[in-house]
């Protein structure tokens, strides 16, 4: 029977995750989710997707340490109280939706905690994407990320990028008790500045297949 296994991308804004995710996508024939996992929770809970996007990676409370402190229903998200439901049921039911594609499939994550939900899970490799300031500004001007980048200096963009990481990264430390971007919380942590998307996509595809996975 075909082993299922699934790679979680974990990646600085502009540093080519999601890029690299699509690549792998093709040359191993698996679907990879981004955002659609919004569009999957929600529809799964019943929810609308507003709920979910209103938490997408962004930072928990700054006074709870963890996924487990404090009283359930503290936190609130903007429409997550006027619904009655707190940060931690929607992170629980978007869980449970990463769960259930990799119950059906073989498949890749990019970002929302995938390596710690899939933590269980033995052929999963947690990858880490991270990339020069200058290269990750190139990458989103060259895609149109960037709103009104005419109003910004260089550095000021790169203050951008810092800042968007720094919501991924309180998001990812709340939730699971790891450090966001440090090497001891994934499997391989790449530099796509060095490597290359093509490089990354190399090195990933060659440790999948060495493991026997395909």
């Amino acid at each position: 029977m075909e082993t299922k296994f699934y790679i979680t991308i974990g990646r600085q804004k502009g540093a080519g995750g999601l890029e690299i995710a699509k690549r792998l996508s093709e040359e191993f024939g698996i679907p990879f989710y981004d955002k659609q996992l919004l569009d999957i929770a929600a529809k799964e809970s019943g929810l609308s997707k507003d709920v979910f996007m209103n938490i997408d990676e962004r930072r928990g409370s700054k006074f709870i340490s963890g996924f487990f402190s404090g009283i359930m229903g503290s936190l609130y998200t903007e429409y997550g109280a006027s619904s009655g439901i707190n940060r931690e049921e929607l992170f629980r039911i978007q869980s449970e939706s990463i769960q259930h594609i990799a119950n059906r499939e073989s498949a890749i994550f990019v970002g929302r905690c995938a390596d710690y939900i899939l933590r269980e899970r033995n052929a999963c490799l947690n990858v880490f994407i991270t990339a020069t300031g200058d290269d990750r500004v190139e990458r989103l001007l060259e895609c149109n990320k960037i709103k009104d980048a005419e109003r910004y200096t260089r550095d000021e963009m790169i203050e951008l990028l810092e800042k968007s990481d720094s919501k991924r990264e309180n998001y990812y430390n709340y939730f699971t008790y790891k450090q966001w971007g440090a090497a001891a919380s994934y499997d391989l942590c790449l530099n796509s500045s060095l490597l290359g998307i093509e490089g990354c996509v190399s090195i990933i595809k060659d440790i999948v297949k060495s493991k026997g996975w395909i």
